[in-house]
């Protein structure tokens, strides 16, 4: 198997006008913590091979995921499809560490946020999504609130307390730059 064509975070950065950026993350991840580079287009990793063809093909594709890891297997789907791909080494972990700039979603309530912190913990956690939704219900009833009608003090202490159970088990590399982001999001609501 040949190696995949990389580039780190500033040289990408530098270079970005050349590439058209493919996200292979899934939906939750695009509109999560980490953000996503300005114009990227959502392609999960499981639907790629299908994609590959109504993605633009006037310029390479820069790959993108959340450690480089995913976005490394996306290139090779490509490369088998006939594209031009390279793959951001260090995903969007690398980037928000960099200080490069994101496109973060507005989250519009607490419990759109609430839905993206459960999504969240459990990829990290690497659970199923319904176990994410459990352990964050169980957080906010310790924290004194409810997950259908949760407050900005229950969201807080119970994003501490997912945050805790993570470190607890190996902090995740990006655990700072997520909950930080999630802090952000919360204090604008």
């Amino acid at each position: 198997m040949s190696a995949v064509a990389e580039l780190g975070v500033r040289e990408a950065s530098e270079r970005l006008g050349e590439f058209r950026v493919v996200d292979v993350r899934e939906p939750h991840e695009f509109r999560g913590p980490l953000g996503r580079i300005a114009g990227a287009t959502l392609a999960p990793l499981g639907a790629l091979a299908d994609a590959a063809g109504a993605l633009p093909d006037d310029r390479p594709l820069l790959v993108v995921c959340r450690s480089g890891r995913r976005s490394e297997q996306g290139c090779r789907i490509l490369e088998e499809k006939g594209r031009r791909a390279v793959n951001l080494a260090g995903g969007m972990i690398d980037w928000n560490r960099a200080g490069l700039p994101v496109e973060r979603h507005a989250f519009e309530t607490l419990a759109e946020l609430r839905d993206a912190i459960a999504a969240w913990f459990a990829q990290l956690a690497g659970q199923q999504p319904a176990a994410g939704r459990a352990a964050l219900e169980a957080a906010l009833r310790d924290a004194g609130g409810r997950y259908d009608a949760p407050t900005a003090a229950s969201l807080a202490a119970s994003l501490d307390a997912l945050a805790g159970a993570l470190a607890q088990k190996g902090a995740p590399p990006d655990l700072e730059l997520s909950v930080g982001a999630f802090r952000q999001a919360l204090a604008a609501l």
